[in-house]
């Protein structure tokens, strides 16, 4: 009610083509984790072998390699990439940003690939999906287009 012009905010021009490119991924039940909080990437991450490379594609407003953090809160929605990254040095990384998006860290620009061209991943293979919500950023009238983004990689199976 504070905020009255967040009413007025969609979802991206290509969030159909996202949808479909999802619907297209077959991945299983066990590979796809929907969660609140980008920390819980971690759950995923930590299933995928040690010495299996990853590329992580991250579709986000935020690069999500800060150096923040606070207390015993080590992994955050701010800085989960960086400490992947520590733990792991070997992964690749695609940032798929808004052109508006922050590209800079305190070592400089983002160090990883990034574009603003979604449909640069639709000839991707992926093996597991992660899909977060963020709802301190996402406005609450998004809800259900998320639910039906999330429920896409499933294609109506059960998650």
């Amino acid at each position: 009610m504070k905020y009255p012009e967040l009413k007025d905010v969609g979802v991206i021009h290509e969030y159909y083509l996202l949808k479909d490119f999802l619907m297209s991924l077959n991945i299983q039940k066990a590979n796809f984790y929907k969660a609140d909080n980008h920390k819980s990437i971690r759950k995923i991450i930590g299933v995928i072998p040690w010495n299996s490379r990853l590329k992580i594609v991250n579709i986000d407003f935020h690069h999500d390699y800060y150096h923040y953090y606070s207390g015993g809160d080590n992994y955050n929605c701010g800085n989960w990439l960086r400490r992947l990254i520590e733990e792991r040095p070997d992964t690749k990384v695609k940032w798929i940003r808004r052109k508006d998006s922050q590209i800079y860290s305190l070592e400089g620009e983002f160090p990883f690939e990034h574009t603003t061209d979604l449909k640069s991943i639709f000839n991707e293979k992926f093996d597991y999906v992660f899909i977060c919500r963020s709802p301190e950023w996402s406005p609450p009238h998004l809800s259900k287009k998320f639910e039906e983004l999330a429920w896409s990689v499933l294609r109506g199976k059960t998650a």
